[in-house]
């Protein structure tokens, strides 16, 4: 399998629709229309061009992505998925590896990413990432 993932394969707007396709053949993912609209991922693609990627198979179809974005003093990974056909290939680690390369570039000191706490197989491959749980905070929100 031919995984390309360089500068000219970051996440873009002709790359929402194919995205979409992706996130939906994720089981468990989650997607709001809030958040995740197709107006919404254009603006946070204009807000942070060179920190989501995506990862293709031979076919050009999108197997990998992940969205990240920081606001010049602490970052994020709002959303990191791999086809299910494609897993067990390390393409989920290169992902991160590559967002977390940019953002340390960038010169950004941590970045932190949310998972459901009942998504056992996502928090398992943070666990493995590096990402700490950090029992001191309480994630809160509020929709505007």
């Amino acid at each position: 399998m031919y995984i390309h993932l360089g500068r000219d394969y970051v996440l873009n707007d002709r790359d929402i629709i194919p995205l979409y396709g992706l996130w939906t053949r994720c089981t468990g993912f989650t997607m709001r229309d809030i958040d995740d609209c197709e107006d919404a991922i254009k603006t946070f693609l204009k807000r942070n061009p060179d920190t989501c990627f995506v990862t293709e198979d031979d076919d050009g179809r999108i197997i990998g992505a992940i969205l990240a974005g920081n606001d010049g003093r602490r970052s994020r990974i709002y959303h990191t998925a791999v086809d299910p056909d494609a897993r067990g290939r390390g393409i989920g680690s290169m992902l991160v590896g590559r967002v977390v390369e940019t953002l340390r570039a960038i010169g950004l000191p941590k970045v932190a990413v949310g998972v459901p706490a009942d998504n056992d197989a996502g928090n398992d491959f943070w666990e493995r990432q590096g990402f700490a749980v950090r029992d001191d905070l309480v994630y809160r929100e509020l929709p505007l």
